[in-house]
C-alpha cells in the first residue's frame, strides 16, 4: 500500500516536471528497467548517440548489460570509465573529476551523457552536463543515496564537502534485479541516509525560528508515510528482498525530489549530515581513503543526532541563559582556537571553515538578543521539535533491524575523536542547525560526550 502511495507522488512529480529544463519528466522503478530506457530513449532523445558514464564497478553491474539493450534498440551508445583517484578504490565527486568529464563532453554536443551508478557517478555526471546546459538521465545501480532526483550535488570543492547547485536527472531508471544485486553496504547506505528524515526536518524548523530560513511544508511532509513504512520494512531491506528494495529505492527517488521543490537540502540533510561531511573531509585532507560511504556515515550519526535533539527538547525556558552565552562568546575571538579545534584538516581548508562559520556565528550582543528571543518562544519551539522528532530508540531498532552500522567505532572513529566530530562539525556549513544552539548554550562538549558513550554502549 505505501509503494503504490509512493509511486503516486512519484507519477504526480514528473508529470509536473514535464516540458521544463532540467526537470524530472521520468521514473521507472521495478523489474526489467534496464530493458525500457532505450524505448524512452528513442522517443525522448532521438537523433543522439549516448554515452553510458560509470565506474569500473558499475560497468560490470549495470553498463555493459544497457549497451546491449540500446545496441538492440538500434541507438548507437559507448561507455565511458570514470577512474579513482590513485590509492581510492571509488571514484569521487570532486572539482577535478567534474571538469575532466565536462572537457570529455564538450566538443560532442549530440551526445547524450547517461550516469550509470550512484552517488558519486551521478554527481560528476549532474553537474558537467549542467554545466554544459544538457540533461541527462542515470540508472541506478544501488539504492545508497537520494540524490537522483535532487537538484543539487554534493562536491568536494577547494578542500569542503559542499552542497552545489545542479539539476535533476532527466530520467531515473531503478532496475530491482540491479539493486538487490549490489553489495548490501551500498543500500544500507541508502537505508542509513533515509533515516536522517525526522532531525533533518527539526533542523529546517529550528532554523526557521531562530534564523527566518523559509520553509515549506509540501516538501517536509512528502515523506512521512514512506518513512513509516520503510522502518517498518527495515530487516526485509537488510536482507534485500525485492519487496524491500523496491520501497526502498521509490523512497530515495521521492527523497531527492523533496530537496528539489524546496530548492535547498534542507528536507534531507541537517546536522547529522555535516557529521559525515566532516569525517570525509579529514581523510580527503591526508590523502586516506574514506571511512565509509556517506549514508552508512549518516545512518550512525543520525543515531548520535537524535540524542542530542533528546536533550534539546528537555531544557525549560529558564534553562536558556542570553547573557552567560554573549559573555562566553564576546566577540570574534573565538576563532583563535580554530586551527586547533580543527585539526585534522589542513591550513587551506581551515581557512574555508572560517568563512563558513563566520557566516554563521553571532556573537556578543548580537548572540544575546537571538537567544532572548528564542526564550520568548521556547515553549513552542520545543513543542514543534518535539511534533517533529522520532524516539532515538527507533532508529537503533531500525538500524539493528537492517544490520547496519550503528556507532562510530564501526568506522574505525574512535572516541575522542566521535566526540570532537560532533562538537566542531557545526563549523564547516553556514546553515544554521541544533547543535549550533546547542553550543551556544554551553552544552554541546558535555552532550557529544554523553552521546557518543550512549551509541557505543
Amino acid at each position: 500500500m505505501a509503494l503504490s502511495s509512493i509511486l503516486q507522488d512519484l507519477s504526480q512529480l514528473t508529470a509536473e516536471g514535464r516540458g521544463q529544463a532540467k526537470k524530472t519528466q521520468h521514473i521507472g522503478v521495478g523489474a526489467d528497467q534496464l530493458a525500457q530506457v532505450g524505448p524512452w530513449l528513442a522517443e525522448a532523445q532521438p537523433g543522439k548517440s549516448h554515452l553510458l558514464v560509470c565506474d569500473a564497478h558499475t560497468k560490470v553491474a549495470a553498463a555493459d548489460a544497457l549497451l546491449g539493450h540500446l545496441r538492440s534498440a538500434g541507438l548507437t551508445a559507448s561507455v565511458h570509465v570514470l577512474q579513482p583517484r590513485p590509492g581510492e578504490d571509488h571514484v569521487m565527486c570532486a572539482d577535478e573529476e567534474i571538469a575532466a568529464l565536462r572537457e570529455h563532453l564538450a566538443p560532442t554536443p549530440h551526445v547524450n551523457a547517461i550516469a550509470v551508478g550512484a552517488g558519486s557517478v551521478n554527481d560528476i555526471v549532474k553537474m558537467a552536463t549542467a554545466k554544459l546546459d544538457r540533461p541527462y538521465q542515470c540508472v541506478a545501480t544501488a539504492a545508497s543515496m537520494n540524490g537522483y532526483t535532487s537538484a543539487i550535488a554534493a562536491v568536494l570543492s577547494r578542500g569542503v564537502k559542499r552542497t552545489l547547485p545542479a539539476q535533476q536527472a532527466q530520467a531515473v531508471f531503478a532496475d530491482v534485479d540491479v539493486l538487490r544485486k549490489a553489495p548490501a553496504y551500498l543500500n544500507l547506505a541508502g537505508f542509513g541516509d533515509l533515516l536522517s528524515k525526522p532531525y533533518s526536518n527539526a533542523d529546517w524548523r529550528l532554523s526557521a525560528f531562530v534564523r527566518g530560513v523559509p520553509y515549506e511544508e509540501r516538501p517536509a511532509k512528502l515523506l512521512d508515510t514512506a518513512f513509516d513504512a520503510l522502518l517498518d520494512a527495515a530487516s526485509s531491506v537488510g536482507k534485500a528482498e525485492a519487496d524491500g528494495i523496491e520501497l526502498l529505492a521509490a523512497t530515495i527517488i521521492l527523497s531527492g525530489f523533496t530537496m528539489a521543490i524546496a530548492g535547498t537540502s534542507a528536507p534531507a540533510s541537517g546536522g547529522e549530515h555535516l557529521v559525515s561531511h566532516y569525517w570525509d573531509m579529514e581523510q580527503h585532507c591526508h590523502d586516506l581513503p574514506l571511512r565509509g560511504l556517506h549514508g552508512t556515515q549518516v545512518g550512525i550519526a543520525t543515531l548520535m543526532s537524535a540524542m542530542l535533539f533528546e536533550r534539546l527538547v528537555t531544557l525549560e525556558q529558564d534553562d536558556i541563559d542570553p547573557e552567560a552565552a554573549a559573555t562566553r562568546i564576546r566577540d570574534a575571538s573565538y576563532l583563535d582556537g580554530l586551527a586547533q579545534r580543527h585539526r585534522g584538516l589542513t591550513p587551506a581548508v581551515v581557512d574555508e571553515v572560517r568563512a563558513q562559520i563566520e557566516a554563521k556565528q553571532k556573537t556578543g550582543p548580537a548572540l544575546r538578543d537571538e537567544l532572548a528571543a528564542v526564550k520568548a518562544q521556547w515553549p513552542e519551539i520545543r513543542a514543534t521539535l518535539k511534533d517533529t522528532l522520532m524516539p532515538s530508540a527507533r532508529m537503533r531498532d531500525a538500524l539493528a533491524a537492517a544490520q547496519a552500522p550503528s556507532k562510530p567505532s564501526a568506522l574505525d572513529v574512535g572516541r575522542e575523536h566521535a566526540v570532537r566530530t560532533l562538537t566542531v562539525c557545526r563549523e564547516i556549513r553556514s546553515r544554521y542547525v541544533a547543535m549550533d544552539l546547542i553550543a551556544d548554550l554551553g552544552k554541546l562538549p558535555t552532550w557529544a560526550a554523553e552521546v557518543v558513550d550512549a551509541v557505543e554502549a
